[in-house]
């Protein structure tokens, strides 16, 4: 944790682009517009910064504490989804016969990045008015290259969620109602096209913890090629795809050692009682202590990393901290012994019985949170697709905890971790367990501090962006291109770091074992959403049918998926009343 942090305060964005002594001395203007509402290159940069915000809240924690990763990105796909048990069996994110064009999370995308294009283009804007000093022509380019960064990016998501959608080039002053859309290749293009201008004009490496560089347009660009590639069929594309993908590698190689605040041995300190050194570590867990996530510190896997507000800033915004282990978090408090593990006199279940010991500890180092669940991954995110027991991604009590000590301190199991043999397999009860990851919910109270909240309080930065992802997008490439012995090459990387005994040959890769590793690598961390939908439809459609929690008995489910891209929100049909706007096919 840094004590200044690119994405700090939202409050104080306005004065800190207006905090100089000139500013008591300025004669205000009596009528602002956007042709003189820049008179600072530092309030053309407060514009910039807002882009970092609306997709930090994107990414991670949103201002009102509540991610959206969860809500948005993934549920409903093959790795997360809505528990069934929370509204009566039926309120799962994949029971799409719940979706409707004017549901909240369609319209909260669109609006979120739109929003993200609105302050890009502001600071387009801002970067041509002449009467601004910028200091260097540098600064000035950067600041173009990354406003287009942003751009490029929300654009793509769009393509790739609703598909053709209206390009905004231009920050507008007066209401419009004539918005047409674009086909999804010319909005795929429109990005692409912003994206190689910012790769181009960005530094090689961030000049600032939490700012994009090159190799996040590069893995952007990888991204957006593959999404023309399969859009228009054009193999050219996916040559493009290639040369971005190793390009951001080359900037960006994965760690292979481990590394950070956790992997010292001469290290002596301790919190909480919890010793800084963690000696049966491993790399992949120290990718997501807080402290190792900037290229700054030497990680060189870090392409893009969204920055979270300190303790200290976490404080004086009403407690901004991750909420990650509250969500995700089992329901423990739920869950019931077999009647044969029941013993005279003991709780029901090994943690509907709380000893003080346990009371007074950090809930989700020990127990998982209990949390309410509001999200929970599929059974075969939590378990199935974990093939391999040598896979560091999936370690017990290093990246991963699937028992937790029983707390019943009248129960012979006590202080004794409680394995999934001894827990009642009914659904119900059963759908409330989960496993925890180390990456989004510390397994010890190193990472704690004595005031946290017992739900939450971890603060822990972002990734936006690690390069073990573009190897999975450069496999994808390979494969799409026919090229299956570089696919498996390139996927056995990121196995390879992971330490797995079963590698891929290249008679064994396919889309699904791509998919299957970007599960055990960026669980969490992608949005599936976005993945799936620039996919073939029969492809993510079948990955939904066979995995999501709420569908995976289909085809006895009455409802399959009859559309192929989200719906446009209705509101924004309904307001464009000076042009045609049509609908998405199947949401008419």
């Amino acid at each position: 944790m840094k004590a200044i942090k690119i994405l700090s305060i939202v409050a104080l964005l306005f004065v800190l682009s207006c905090n100089d002594d000139e500013f008591l001395k300025e004669k205000p203007k009596s009528i602002y517009t956007i042709l003189n509402a820049f008179d600072k290159s530092s309030q053309v940069e407060a514009q910039l910064t807002m882009c970092y915000i609306r997709l930090y809240g994107y990414y991670g924690q949103s201002t009102n504490g509540w991610t959206t990763i969860y809500e948005f990105k993934s549920n409903g796909t093959d790795v997360l989804d809505v528990p069934y048990w929370r509204h009566g069996g039926t309120g799962g994110f994949s029971n799409f016969s719940t979706w409707s064009t004017t549901s909240s999370f369609v319209e909260t995308v669109w609006n979120e990045m739109y929003q993200v294009v609105s302050y890009a283009n502001l600071t387009l804007l801002g970067t041509n008015m002449e009467n601004i000093s910028w200091g260097s022509e540098e600064y000035r380019t950067r600041l173009i290259a990354e406003a287009r960064f942003f751009r490029g990016y929300s654009y793509l998501r769009l393509a790739e969620i609703f598909g053709g959608v209206p390009i905004v080039e231009e920050f507008d002053e007066e209401l419009r109602f004539d918005y047409v859309r674009s086909t999804r290749e010319q909005t795929y293009q429109f990005a692409i096209d912003d994206l190689l201008y910012a790769y181009e004009n960005l530094p090689d490496y961030p000049q600032e913890d939490g700012r994009v560089a090159k190799g996040a347009a590069g893995h952007i660009l990888a991204e957006a090629y593959l999404s023309m590639g399969v859009e228009t069929g054009d193999n050219s594309n996916y040559t493009n795809a290639i040369n971005y993908a190793k390009a951001t590698i080359s900037l960006h190689p994965l760690m292979t050692s481990r590394f950070g605040v956790r992997a010292n041995p001469n290290d002596n300190s301790s919190n909480r009682g919890v010793a800084t050194y963690l000696p049966d570590g491993n790399v992949f867990g120290d990718l997501f202590y807080p402290g190792n996530y900037d290229y700054s510190i030497g990680n060189t896997e870090a392409v893009w990393t969204l920055q979270t507000p300190t303790y200290e800033q976490s404080d004086e915004t009403g407690g901004q901290t991750s909420r990650e282990p509250f969500i995700l978090g089992p329901v423990l408090r739920d869950i019931s012994w077999k009647p044969e593990y029941v013993e005279p006199g003991s709780a029901a279940g090994p943690w509907k019985a709380v000893s003080e010991e346990y009371n007074t500890a950090t809930f989700p180092a020990y127990m998982g949170g209990f949390g309410i669940s509001e999200a929970k991954a599929t059974q075969y995110a939590y378990f199935d697709v974990w093939k391999d027991p040598t896979d560091i991604r999936y370690q017990e009590n290093v990246t991963v905890r699937t028992m937790y000590k029983c707390t019943d301190p009248d129960h012979s199991m006590y202080g004794k971790e409680v394995p999934l043999s001894m827990i009642d397999p009914n659904p119900n009860v059963f759908s409330k367990y989960a496993p925890i990851f180390s990456k989004i919910t510390p397994l010890d109270e190193w990472s704690y501090r004595s005031t946290d909240n017992l739900h939450f309080g971890y603060n822990h930065d972002n990734y936006g962006i690690r390069s073990a992802e573009t190897y999975l997008l450069l496999a994808e490439a390979y494969l799409r291109s026919d090229q299956t012995g570089l696919a498996a090459e390139a996927i056995n990387r990121v196995r390879g770091r992971a330490q797995c005994t079963t590698m891929y040959s290249a008679g064994d890769i396919d889309i699904n074992s791509i998919l299957d590793e970007r599960i055990r690598e960026c669980l969490f961390e992608e949005g599936r959403w976005f993945t799936l939908l620039r996919m073939e439809p029969e492809v993510w459609k079948q990955r939904i049918y066979d995995h999501s929690m709420f569908i995976a008995d289909y085809p006895n489910y009455s409802l399959p998926i009859t559309w192929e891209l989200w719906p446009i929100p209705q509101n924004v049909i309904e307001l464009n009343t000076d042009a045609e706007f049509p609908q998405n096919s199947g949401w008419e």
